[in-house]
C-alpha cells in the first residue's frame, strides 16, 4: 500500500487447507463451532424451559367477562334524575344492539361521583322479557352473569372498580337489542353554604343519541332553584323558572364534546344551630352545621410535587393554578409556605410568611416560576418519606412561634409512588405517625388518580386528622384545578371548629354501627352528617346527640334531641343511606390495613358485633362490611356485584349459543366454552421466543465478525 493509504479490509477465512494442517488452526475452529453449537443448545434449552415455566397451560381456565366482544353499540342513552335535599336518584337507560349472529358482551364504563351507590339493575329483551339485578358476592355474581351470556340470554352485571368507576357488561342475543335501566343514588353533604351534586351524563364511551332531565326539589318535595355547570353551545346551564326543569335533547351526540358527569349546586334550607336529628325508630341521621364562630388561625404548608410526571396532563400547572386561588383566601391571621419535592424531599421552599398582600403577591410569583425536575440518571425518583418527614418537622417548628388556638396543617400534593429513599410504604406511613402522634398538625393529602399512592396517601391522612382527596384524570372528572379548588376550600376554608366529637345517647336501647364521628377541622359551611342503628326500643326524644368541639375561644358543646324523619322520606332511604355510608367507611378501614396494626384498627372503628374472634381484626371489618352490603343490597368495591336473574322465566335459554369472538375483545380466547385456553398460553409462550432468537442471531453475528 501507498504510504498513508489504508490497506483495504478483508475479512479472514477460517483457515486455508494448508493451515488446517497447523495444531493453531485447529484450536481456532474447535473454539468457534463449539461456541455455535453451545449457544444453539443453550437457546433450545431456553426455549423448552419457557413453555413449562413461562406461562402453564391451566386444566380449567375461568371464563373472563372484562371486555367487549363481537359487533354492538348503544343507540340511545338516557338520564333522569332527581335531587332532593341530600340524595341524588339518577336513572340511566341505555340501548345496545347487537351486529352478528353471536351472542355478544359489550362493556360500559361509567364515572360515577364519590358517595354514589348502585340501587337498580334491569334488562329488558326484545320480546318485553324482563330481569331484576340482585347483589351477590362477586364471584358469585361473575358466573351468573357468564352462565346467561353462554346461553345466548340478555342479561348485565354492574362492579365497581374504584371509588368513582363502575363497569357494566351488557350481554345482547344474536342480531337482537337488549334495553339497560340502571338507578344510582348519590349522598349529599352541605359544603360552603351550597349544596353540590353531580349527575352522570354519558358512559366513557359516544353514543348515538342522549336525553337528559334534571329537577331539584327540598325535603318535603317543593321544587328548588339550582344552577348547572354544563358549557355547550346554545344551552343554557339553569333550569327555566317556569318549571324548576332542566332538559335537554341531543339527538345527534356524537358531534357534542359531552362530560361524563355533570355538577350543580343549590342552597338548602338552613338547619338549626344544634342541628338536626331523624330517628324512624331504628335508623338515625344526624346533620350537623358549624355556627356562626370567629375563624380560628391557620398555618399552613403546601408540599407540592414536581417530580418530572407533573408536567405531564398540565398537572403542576392545574396544581399551581388552584394553590394560588386559595391563597387569595388566606388573611393576615394566617402563615403558610411552600416546599417542593422530587427525588430530594426539600427541592425548593418559600416562607413561611403571614398571609398580608405581599406576603401572598411573593408566593404566587413563587408559583409561578415551579417547573418540574428533569428526569435525569442523577435526580430519578420521588422522596416521598423525605419530604413529608421535613415538612413535618418545619410545621411543628413553626408552632412553637404560633398562638396555642392556631390550627396547623399540612396539605401534600403528590402524583408519583414512592420511589427514592425509603419506598416501604408501611415504614412511610408509620415513621410520619410516629412524629406526628401528638396530632399537632393535621394532615391533608390529594393525589391524582392512576398515578399516586391513593392507598398509602389515605392512610397518612386517616392516622393524622386529615381527609385524603383521589383528583380524577381529565378525561373523566374534568379539569384538575376545579376539583383541588373546591377540596382545598371546602375542607380548610374558614376553620371554625376543631376536633369535633359527637356521642350518641339512646337511654336503655344500644347504638351499634355508627359512622365517622370524629372531625379534626370543620370548616364554615361543613355540613356533617352521621348515621347509625338502634337496637331496642326508645322514644324519639330519648334519643340525643351530644356534640363537643374546640372553637377559637373555648371548648363549646351542643345538645340535639331526636325527631321524626321528614315526610315523604321512606326508611328504607335511611337504611340504605346509613348502609351505603358504614360499608364505605369499613371498606376504607380494610384497605388501610396494610399500613394499620389491628390496635390502631380497633381504635379507629366499633364494629357492630364485637364478638367477631377472627385472628385479624381486618377480616372482622370485611365480614360486617359484606354482611351488611348484601342486606342492604349494595354493590360495594371488591366485596360485592349486581347480575340480572330471569325470576319469571321468560327468557330462552340456548345452549348451543355461540359468544362472539370477534370485534374488540381483547382476550379472544377467554369465551372458549371447551375450557381450554391452550392457544392464548401458546401465544405467550410465542412471544417469550422473541428475545431468545434475536439473541441467538446477535450471538452469531457477533461471534462472526470478531472471527
Amino acid at each position: 500500500a501507498a504510504p498513508f493509504e489504508a490497506a483495504p479490509f478483508e475479512a479472514a477465512p477460517l483457515c486455508s487447507l494448508t493451515e488446517q494442517r497447523t495444531e493453531r488452526c485447529k484450536h481456532r475452529n474447535l473454539i468457534v463451532i463449539g461456541t455455535i453449537i453451545a449457544i444453539a443448545i443453550v437457546s433450545v434449552l431456553s426455549v423448552f424451559l419457557s413453555r413449562r415455566t413461562c406461562c402453564p397451560i391451566p386444566d380449567e381456565p375461568p371464563i373472563t367477562i372484562d371486555f367487549t366482544t363481537g359487533v354492538s353499540i348503544i343507540t340511545n342513552y338516557a338520564v333522569n334524575s332527581k335531587v332532593r335535599s341530600r340524595l341524588a336518584t339518577t336513572n340511566l337507560t341505555m340501548e345496545v344492539l347487537n351486529g352478528m349472529n353471536c351472542s355478544s358482551v359489550h362493556m360500559v364504563t361509567l364515572q360515577l361521583p364519590l358517595n354514589t351507590r348502585v340501587t337498580s339493575l334491569k334488562t329488558v329483551a326484545d320480546d318485553g322479557c324482563m330481569t331484576n339485578g340482585k347483589v351477590k358476592e362477586i364471584q358469585e355474581a361473575r358466573d351468573s352473569f357468564v352462565a346467561q351470556t353462554s346461553q345466548g340470554l340478555s342479561s348485565a352485571y354492574v362492579e365497581a372498580q374504584d371509588e368513582f368507576t363502575y363497569t357494566v357488561q351488557v350481554s345482547i342475543p344474536p342480531f337482537g337489542a337488549t334495553k339497560v335501566e340502571m338507578i344510582v343514588e348519590q349522598l349529599l353533604q352541605q359544603r360552603r353554604g351550597l349544596i353540590a351534586f353531580e349527575v352522570p351524563m354519558i358512559p366513557n364511551e359516544e353514543v348515538d343519541s342522549l336525553f337528559f332531565d334534571l329537577s331539584v326539589e327540598d325535603v318535603q318535595g317543593n321544587p328548588v332553584d339550582f344552577q348547572l355547570e354544563l358549557d355547550l353551545p346554545g344551552i343554557k346551564a339553569n333550569a327555566t323558572n317556569g318549571t324548576k326543569k332542566f332538559h335537554l335533547e341531543l339527538p345527534d351526540a356524537r358531534q357534542h364534546d359531552l362530560p361524563r358527569v355533570v355538577q350543580g349546586t343549590f342552597a338548602p334550607g338552613q338547619l338549626p344551630e344544634n342541628g338536626l336529628l331523624y330517628f324512624d325508630g331504628s335508623c338515625f341521621e344526624h346533620y350537623f352545621l358549624p355556627p356562626s364562630l370567629k375563624p380560628m388561625p391557620r398555618n399552613f404548608i403546601f408540599v407540592v410535587d414536581v417530580s418530572d410526571s407533573m408536567r405531564y396532563d398540565k398537572k403542576l400547572n392545574e396544581t399551581k393554578i388552584a394553590l394560588k386561588k386559595f391563597i387569595n383566601t388566606i388573611d393576615d391571621n394566617d402563615s403558610f409556605s411552600v416546599q417542593t419535592f422530587g427525588n430530594k424531599g426539600t427541592v425548593d421552599l418559600w416562607g413561611p410568611r403571614n398571609g398580608t398582600t405581599d406576603g401572598k403577591e411573593d408566593a404566587k410569583n413563587f408559583l409561578d416560576a415551579l417547573k418540574s425536575t428533569e428526569s435525569d440518571w442523577y435526580n430519578w425518583g420521588t422522596n416521598l418519606h423525605e419530604a413529608v418527614l421535613e415538612a413535618l418537622l418545619r410545621a411543628k417548628d413553626d408552632i412553637k412561634e404560633s398562638k396555642n388556638d392556631t390550627v396547623s396543617i399540612l396539605v401534600l400534593v403528590s402524583n408519583e409512588l414512592a420511589s427514592a429513599g425509603v419506598t416501604d410504604r408501611s415504614k412511610i406511613v408509620k415513621n410520619v405517625h410516629d412524629l406526628n402522634k401528638d396530632g399537632s398538625v393535621k394532615i391533608f393529602t390529594i393525589g391524582f388518580q392512576g398515578s399516586s399512592d391513593v392507598a398509602m396517601l389515605d392512610a397518612i391522612s386517616l392516622l393524622n386528622g386529615g381527609i385524603s382527596a383521589i383528583i380524577t384524570s381529565g378525561d373523566f372528572g374534568g379539569k384538575f384545578e376545579p376539583q383541588i379548588t373546591r377540596f382545598l376550600e371546602s375542607e380548610m376554608g374558614s376553620i371554625l371548629l376543631s376536633d369535633t366529637r359527637i356521642n350518641f345517647l339512646a337511654d336503655k336501647a344500644q347504638i351499634v354501627g355508627v359512622t365517622n364521628t370524629y372531625f379534626p377541622l370543620l370548616a364554615g359551611g361543613y355540613e356533617v352528617v352521621v348515621r347509625g342503628l338502634v337496637q331496642g326500643t326508645v322514644k324519639d326524644n330519648l334519643l340525643n346527640a351530644e356534640i363537643a368541639a374546640s372553637t377559637l375561644e373555648s371548648v363549646q358543646n351542643w345538645v340535639t334531641a331526636a325527631t321524626g324523619l321528614p315526610e315523604k322520606v321512606k326508611y328504607s332511604l335511611c337504611y340504605q343511606s346509613y348502609a351505603h355510608a358504614r360499608v364505605s367507611q369499613l371498606v376504607r378501614l380494610s384497605e388501610a390495613a396494610d399500613f394499620l396494626g389491628d390496635n390502631i384498627l380497633k381504635y379507629l372503628v366499633t364494629l357492630a358485633d364485637p364478638s367477631c374472634n377472627e385472628e385479624h381484626f381486618v377480616n372482622c371489618i370485611k365480614k360486617e362490611a359484606l354482611d351488611l352490603a348484601l342486606d342492604a343490597k349494595i354493590v360495594a368495591k371488591g366485596l360485592t356485584a349486581m347480575v340480572t336473574v330471569d325470576d319469571d322465566n321468560c327468557m330462552n335459554a340456548d345452549d348451543s349459543a355461540q359468544v362472539c369472538l370477534d370485534g374488540t375483545t381483547s382476550d379472544p380466547t377467554a369465551w372458549s366454552k371447551e375450557g381450554t385456553q391452550s392457544d392464548l398460553y401458546a401465544g405467550a409462550n410465542a412471544i417469550s421466543y422473541v428475545p431468545i432468537s434475536i439473541s441467538l442471531v446477535s450471538l452469531v453475528a457477533v461471534i462472526s465478525l470478531l472471527h
